[in-house]
C-alpha cells in the first residue's frame, strides 16, 4: 500500500465496525458508507453530469490500495462505464481481493441491450437517455464524464462469476438513475 494512501488513512482514523465504500459518489452521499470520488467539484468547470461532489475522501477506484479481505461492501452507480472494459475487469479483480469473505459488491449501470430498446421508445426523453448512455457527457468538456464501454447484464454477471464472485445476480429494478434501462448487479465473494 502506498505511503500516501488517503483512503487507507481515512479508514485507519475512523475505526468502523463495517467498511462500506460508495465509489464514484459524485454529488450523492450514502449514509453509513465512506463516500469516495476521484474528482473534486470545481465550480469553474461546467459539469452537467453530476451535482457537485460530496466525497469524504478522494481516491481512484481503480487503485484503492487497501489490504486483502478488508472491505465489507462496495457500491457504485454509473461509474464502470467510464473505463475501458479491460480496466474495469482489472478493477473488479482488485475489489474481489479487498472484499472480506461474504463481502458484497453492488453495481448499477446501464444495460447495453436495454439502451438499444429505449432508442425506439415512444417517449423522447427515454430515447435521449438511451443515446446519452453510449457516450456519456459530451457537452461539458470533462473527459472523466465520457463513457468508454457499455456492458450487457449477461456479460457483467459472467465476468464477475469468472473472477470468483458467487451468487452474482441481475435485476432491472435499480436504486438510482433509470429503472428498466439500467441494471442492478449484486455479487458475493
Amino acid at each position: 500500500m502506498p505511503a500516501d494512501n488517503a483512503l487507507a488513512d481515512y479508514l485507519a482514523a475512523r475505526k468502523r465496525p463495517e467498511v462500506k465504500l460508495h465509489l464514484g459518489c459524485g454529488g450523492m452521499r450514502w449514509r453509513d458508507f465512506v463516500n469516495v470520488d476521484m474528482n473534486p467539484h470545481d465550480a469553474a468547470t461546467a459539469d452537467s453530469s453530476r451535482n457537485g461532489c460530496v466525497a469524504d475522501v478522494f481516491a481512484d477506484m481503480r487503485e484503492l490500495g487497501l489490504p486483502d479481505n478488508s472491505i465489507d461492501e462496495i457500491f457504485t452507480s454509473h461509474t464502470i462505464d467510464h473505463f475501458t472494459r479491460w480496466a474495469a475487469v482489472d478493477m473488479f479483480r482488485d475489489w474481489y481481493r479487498m472484499l472480506k469473505p461474504s463481502g458484497i459488491v453492488v453495481i448499477e449501470v446501464a444495460d447495453f441491450f436495454r439502451c438499444i430498446l429505449w432508442l425506439a421508445h415512444p417517449i423522447p426523453a427515454k430515447r435521449q437517455a438511451a443515446r446519452n448512455q453510449f457516450y456519456g457527457n459530451q457537452w461539458d468538456r470533462v473527459d472523466y464524464e465520457t463513457h468508454r464501454y457499455v456492458w450487457t447484464a449477461k456479460e457483467l454477471v459472467g465476468v464477475l462469476r469468472g473472477i470468483g464472485f458467487r451468487q452474482a445476480s441481475c435485476s432491472h429494478s435499480t436504486w438510482t438513475h433509470y429503472p428498466g434501462r439500467d441494471m442492478h448487479i449484486e455479487a458475493v465473494k
